[in-house]
């Protein structure tokens, strides 16, 4: 796995990532998913899954650990373009009734809170 993050100029946080999202990707990367809830705790997340090709229970794991600890400190967080077998096992466990999922983002960022979920 590889994640390349970008924040915005109002501090959102954009983590993109690429490959397999799976338990030896995730321990590699965990001290990334803590920064990033530290750096963005307030603000949006947005989580690019549109280039993973695999995801297990560890990724779902990091996905709502980052969920959690960003809606606590009153933040939020997306996916975004989670395709085949990453969507497919969201909605199965249903992650999607608890983190917004979208196909794409909207042009206009603060359009973000009137789109619906992709549920199933």
């Amino acid at each position: 796995m590889n994640m390349q993050l970008t924040t915005s100029d109002q501090g959102d946080v954009t983590a993109s990532i690429n490959g397999a999202f799976d338990a030896k990707s995730c321990a590699q990367h965990k001290n990334q998913f803590e920064n990033i809830c530290h750096q963005a705790a307030s603000k949006l997340v947005i989580v690019n899954l549109a280039h993973v090709d695999f995801l297990d229970a560890s990724g779902i794991g990091a996905l709502v650990f980052m969920f959690k600890r960003i809606n606590a400190a009153g933040g939020r967080l997306i996916i975004v373009g989670a395709q085949q077998q990453p969507r497919d096992l969201l909605v199965m466990l249903r992650v999607n009734h608890i983190i917004t999922m979208l196909d794409t983002l909207p042009s206009q960022p603060n359009s973000v809170d009137t789109l619906p979920s992709i549920a199933a």
